[in-house]
């Protein structure tokens, strides 16, 4: 079977469950291609090539990216009734983040892809605050695990399919304002007296958004920006004032490497017996451990921790 992964990634984390995809369709003796949509990469493949279509993208404000939207608004049309999954990736497990998806969704169905399976995954966030490393390791080692199994349930077609109800629909919608966002905060975006102008930003933005000028200024497109927050994570010397949004900004990626070689750090951070904020955690790391079970997939904390 040849698979499709179209995927738009910020700071990375839906890119490395796509990687987990390919790797685990792969080893199920799969032709996997992946594509990243970037504002330099031009879109050339036939869809109808591909006998399954997997579109991934990092949920902004319970909702699916605009720059990833347009890309949807665009894609080829097909008359073969292409079937298609979705994985998506957050911070947060809560159920408004089901409905992300129901706005391109609809807009697929019109173009003639059905989808088959759909999936939310967990990934420590890029933005509001940073996550402790023992959370980012405990993510980072389900994202393995969950993907294989994900692989397994489309494979054997036995999908999940998530379900959009009315409310969560009705505040998608409302919150799509986050749209707007990015236009209203990134003329107050700018460099600051840390920036040494390597222009990482610059060669790293996913949509083009932020250029030099002729006074060899650094400048951010207010019409280009998805607020995918890569330039304020990867900034190697904090030198960007976010605007609006500076105090909410996460700077420095998550060494996930560095993290598993690291048996110091421990991740089974999340677990009944934690309390506070992340206590609400356990219902979705419960059910992602039925899902293992079912396909006789290790607990990937407990297997991590026994070598």
């Amino acid at each position: 079977m040849k698979i499709l992964l179209i995927y738009f990634t910020g700071t990375g984390n839906t890119a490395l469950c796509a990687d987990f995809l390919r790797e685990h369709f792969v080893s199920e003796g799969h032709e996997v291609k992946k594509y990243e949509i970037c504002h330099d990469r031009e879109f050339i493949e036939d869809v109808n090539d591909y006998d399954l279509i997997g579109f991934g993208y990092p949920i902004h404000a319970f909702n699916v990216p605009q720059y990833f939207n347009s890309f949807i608004k665009n894609l080829k049309a097909t008359d073969k009734n292409i079937p298609y999954f979705i994985f998506k990736v957050s911070g947060e497990p809560f159920a408004l983040n089901n409905a992300s998806s129901y706005h391109f969704v609809k807009k697929l169905e019109k173009k003639g892809y059905h989808k088959v399976a759909e999936k939310h995954f967990l990934m420590p966030y890029n933005i509001i605050f940073r996550y402790k490393d023992e959370i980012a390791k405990q993510m980072y080692l389900y994202l393995k695990a969950l993907t294989k199994a994900y692989v397994l349930e489309i494979l054997n077609q036995d999908y999940e399919v998530i379900k959009y109800n009315f409310l969560e629909k009705v505040l998608s919608f409302i919150l799509r304002i986050e749209w707007i966002a990015p236009k209203v905060n990134s003329p107050f975006a700018h460099t600051n007296k840390r920036c040494v102008h390597c222009l990482k930003c610059v060669k790293d933005c996913p949509t083009g958004a932020i250029y030099v000028n002729k006074k060899g200024k650094i400048k951010f497109k207010a019409s280009k920006c998805a607020m995918c927050m890569r330039c304020t994570y990867s900034c190697p010397k904090d030198g960007i004032t976010y605007g609006f949004m500076n105090l909410w900004k996460v700077n420095g990626s998550y060494q996930y490497k560095k993290l598993m070689n690291d048996k110091d750090i421990n991740p089974n951070y999340i677990n009944h017996h934690t309390k506070g904020y992340f206590k609400l955690f356990n219902k979705y790391f419960d059910k992602q451990k039925l899902l293992l079970e079912k396909y006789q997939i290790p607990n990937p904390i407990e297997n991590y921790l026994s070598k």
